[in-house]
């Protein structure tokens, strides 16, 4: 295509016309041509003959002035502006092609096409350290200390760093930040690298290992209770010292877990902070972003130089980077070449702590009856939460039993009516009636999903003692007791289980079924497995091309 399709001029002017006459054939004078153009009549010659050479326009010039001219447009604005900004796709310029969505007003038209553009016209030519990503969400906060949101995560992760590291493999921690770290009594010492610089270009200093861990311990920070535990936080030269109320042995798991990550203030964003990790921003808008490697990282590096991001609007599947990734699955799939599954957790029916136990049974019994005989053979159907148990559902009661035992009433989340539909129906043909709710403190019943990342310990954790859901399955004093339990065992995994059986075995909860992502990769990506919260590690990403 030549420089001359890249002009927006030229593109207006082909809009002018377009709009004015459409495409048929028209005989017009150089002043009405000059008015739907607005330009002098002496540029008009000139601007049609480059529209001609372009193929956009059929153009017979008249003679003298006044004279009539012959026009017909060949090829809608819409049809070339398209094909300008596929071929800038095709180039792999896709800055290029969004600065013309923008500047005509189609990214609308930009995000439901470039899914199929990047399909058709990019094979073969991908660049071996970069990585174009096509997401079907906007750009979601990057703030390792609030992230709930899990697109967040695939970001988070590589922006910035923890003191330690977790390795759930081998149930030990490693240093990271901290390069060296132990502990006496209550005391945990932490000895900062001094080589470490954030991505604005300050150092990483102890001083900022202290605010940020001191900004866990408010109230209106998410899970802040994992900090609670914190007496003192001093600094000695390169050491950090933590001082705790008492032996926690979900403290180093707490330090490990990304949401405690280093991060330094940004004023002008502050949902974006600076962090010190692998990879920093590069361009950082709502519908792109892209993130750049750090050559200058203390540990080991990415693999990718880039990392470009894109919101399309949704379609049948949506591509992430090189990969297209399905909706989350909580039915069965069936197997597919090349299509990858990655277990994300369970969803599950959790019932309130104001429900007596006799309704709390009545209840399990009427959601195992609806599993058994609605979604059995649709969904891959659990009796666990986070430990896998074979246990069969078999549980059957008569009608006339369930009524008895079940309350009149029920107040339902109304975000959760639609995910199991057959459960409410039923309670209704039982004659218990249903009023939904819209905040999850005033619900007796909701579904929840509980998955699991990195570190299985402190997940299981916080799902079943620190987690809103949590608050409203125990009282107080009944959630009270249960950490306390944790806090005093010498095994805290095997504690960890025995208040999963608890929860199932008290009817608190009942596992419903297995959720799941699938996705489908290119062929030459490599490092794409995708964690129990659903997403990938960049910095572990690469490109294969041997053949």
């Amino acid at each position: 295509m030549t420089e001359k399709t890249s002009s927006t001029i030229h593109l207006n002017r082909l809009k002018q016309l377009d709009r004015f006459f459409g495409t048929e054939s028209t005989i017009v004078d150089s002043q009405t041509l000059a008015q739907v153009m607005s330009c002098s009549t002496r540029n008009v010659a000139k601007t049609m003959k480059n529209l001609r050479e372009l193929g956009w326009i059929d153009w017979i010039p008249g003679r003298g002035r006044g004279i009539k001219t012959q026009l017909q447009v060949k090829r809608s604005f819409h049809e070339v502006l398209c094909d300008v900004i596929k071929d800038y796709v095709a180039k792999g310029e896709l800055n290029e092609a969004s600065r013309y969505a923008d500047i005509f007003q189609y990214q609308t038209v930009f995000k439901q096409h470039l899914p199929d553009w990047i399909a058709e016209l990019s094979s073969g030519s991908d660049r071996s350290d970069e990585l174009v990503s096509l997401v079907p969400y906007t750009l979601p906060l990057c703030h390792p200390m609030y992230m709930q949101d899990r697109h967040a995560g695939m970001y988070v992760t590589v922006l910035f760093d923890t003191l330690i590291k977790f390795d759930d493999a081998t149930q030990t921690f490693q240093p990271h930040l901290a390069h060296q770290f132990y502990q006496e009594g209550l005391t945990y010492y932490f000895r900062i690298r001094p080589d470490v610089y954030f991505h604005n270009g300050v150092l990483l200093s102890p001083e900022h290992v202290k605010s940020s861990l001191l900004a866990h311990t408010e109230e209106s920070v998410l899970a802040n209770e994992l900090y609670q535990c914190i007496k003192e936080i001093e600094i000695d030269m390169q050491w950090v010292s933590i001082t705790l109320n008492y032996d926690d042995p979900i403290f180093l798991h707490t330090l490990a877990d990304i949401h405690a990550a280093i991060f330094l203030d940004n004023p002008s964003e502050p949902e974006y902070p600076y962090g010190s990790g692998p990879y920093y921003w590069g361009n950082r808008k709502t519908d792109h972003w892209s993130l750049q490697k750090n050559t200058q990282y203390f540990a080991q590096h990415g693999i990718l130089r880039k990392a470009d991001f894109w919101h399309v609007i949704r379609t049948n599947k949506t591509s992430i980077g090189h990969l297209f990734e399905y909706e989350e699955l909580d039915t069965k799939s069936q197997a597919q070449e090349g299509i990858h599954t990655s277990q994300l957790g369970t969803k599950s029916l959790c019932l309130s702590h104001r429900l007596d136990n006799n309704s709390r049974n009545a209840i399990a019994r009427v959601c195992r009856q609806v599993l058994l005989s609605h979604y059995q053979e649709t969904h891959h159907l659990c009796c666990y939460l986070f430990q896998p148990s074979k246990t069969p559902l078999c549980i059957i009661d008569n009608d006339s039993e369930l009524k008895v035992a079940l309350p009149h009433s029920i107040k339902i989340l109304a975000h959760n009516h639609q995910d199991f539909h057959h459960m409410w129906h039923r309670f209704t043909e039982l004659g218990v009636q249903i009023e939904y709710v819209e905040e999850l403190s005033k619900a007796e019943l909701w579904i929840n999903d509980f998955l699991v990342g990195q570190d299985s310990i402190l997940d299981h954790y916080y799902w079943m003692l620190l987690s809103e859901p949590a608050v409203n399955l125990l009282t107080p004093f009944k959630r009270q007791q249960w950490q306390s339990e944790v806090q005093k065992s010498d095994n805290i995994q095997d504690i960890l289980a025995q208040l999963e059986r608890r929860y199932i075995e008290q009817n608190r909860i009942v596992p419903l079924w297995t959720k799941s992502i699938s996705f489908k990769s290119h062929q030459s990506l490599r490092g794409t497995d995708v964690n129990g919260l659903g997403f990938m590690n960049l910095s572990t990403i690469w490109f294969d091309h041997r053949t």
